[in-house]
């Protein structure tokens, strides 16, 4: 099973125990699947669907623990696209008008309902407390999440119905200290997280405590691993470095010898030159060392520059 497989059924086994917190969970996902529509005799159904079997019998059971009244579930095939949907019915207006407003949905006024409307289009009321703004953000995670397999990327997004619901809950999140942004993808828009931190925080937020901690895990051996690659990666440009300047200074050095002679040179760079020619890959230290006295890195590396002005000079002079 994928991560964010594991995720959404962590947050669908999760059950609050205060009401309103499950009210809340309800709200964010009546956010996506959530309709009110007219019967054939005028009143009004409040409508719950999803694809998902496990959210729609959550939003079943919360419904049923929450309000005193008639709620059936249905499931239906649609053809076209060979899948099921899941349906959770709430009849009588005057219990949907009282569901959808505990929710945070206002009734319309002053206009006549249409035969059906989302409640996304409604006016919707955030959530105050702590508690249910958890529960809320976990509901709308249910319906509009997606999180990549933190393994090969950190993205944590949620699709909301409408840029002002995007930027009620990236409010949401705020009081989390969870910064996400909001962007627009095919025509729908999208808040989301990419730093790592703020994904764990936001997981956290959720009561997914379990789903964190394998993130948790992830990101060490991630984090090590790039810790691993940058050294790897450093070593080798050194390595690369420290050759190209070796191959440098052993041809200036021949062609000192070929147009001059060491034993022109005076005694500490004809030392140098020697020790270069013998050890063709050491490092500037390891010259040092072998030079007698031995001398630090800066004295090889100015003698070496030296070498290479030497040569240098000589080519100008034979070309000229």
């Amino acid at each position: 099973m994928s991560f964010a497989k594991e995720l959404k059924q962590e947050l669908v086994d999760r059950v609050p125990s205060g009401r309103h917190c499950r009210i809340a969970e309800v709200a964010g996902m009546m956010l996506y699947g959530g309709t009110v529509e007219e019967c054939g005799d005028g009143s009004r159904n409040l409508v719950f669907s999803t694809e998902k079997e496990n959210i729609a019998k959550k939003c079943f059971t919360f419904l049923k623990k929450s309000f005193n009244m008639n709620i059936v579930a249905g499931e239906t095939t649609v053809e076209s696209r060979r899948a099921r949907r899941y349906t959770v019915r709430v009849s009588g207006e005057d219990d949907v008008r009282n569901c959808t407003e505990e929710m945070g949905f206002a009734w319309p006024k002053g206009r006549p309902l249409q035969a059906t409307e989302a409640l996304a289009d409604w006016e919707w009321t955030v959530p105050e407390r702590a508690c249910c703004a958890r529960s809320l953000l976990r509901g709308m995670f249910l319906m509009g999440g997606a999180m990549n397999d933190p393994d090969k990327s950190y993205h944590y997004e949620i699709a909301v119905p409408s840029e002002q619901i995007g930027l009620k809950v990236a409010e949401v999140f705020s009081q989390f200290d969870c910064e996400p942004k909001i962007w627009e993808r095919r025509g729908s828009k999208v808040i989301y997280l990419k730093d790592a931190e703020q994904i764990a925080d936001a997981l956290t937020v959720m009561d997914a405590s379990a789903a964190r901690m394998r993130f948790e895990d992830v990101r060490v051996v991630r984090s090590m691993r790039g810790a691993v690659q940058r050294k790897v990666n450093c070593e080798v440009s050194n390595i690369a470095k420290t050759t190209r300047a070796s191959k440098r200074q052993v041809e200036a050095i021949e062609t000192i010898r070929q147009l001059m002679g060491l034993s022109e040179l005076p005694k500490e760079l004809e030392e140098m030159a020697r020790i270069r020619l013998e050890n063709p890959v050491a490092s500037l230290q390891e010259l040092g060392s072998y030079a007698d006295p031995p001398i630090g890195r800066s004295g090889v590396n100015h003698r070496l520059q030296k070498l290479c002005d030497i040569a240098e000079g000589l080519r100008l002079k034979e070309g000229g």
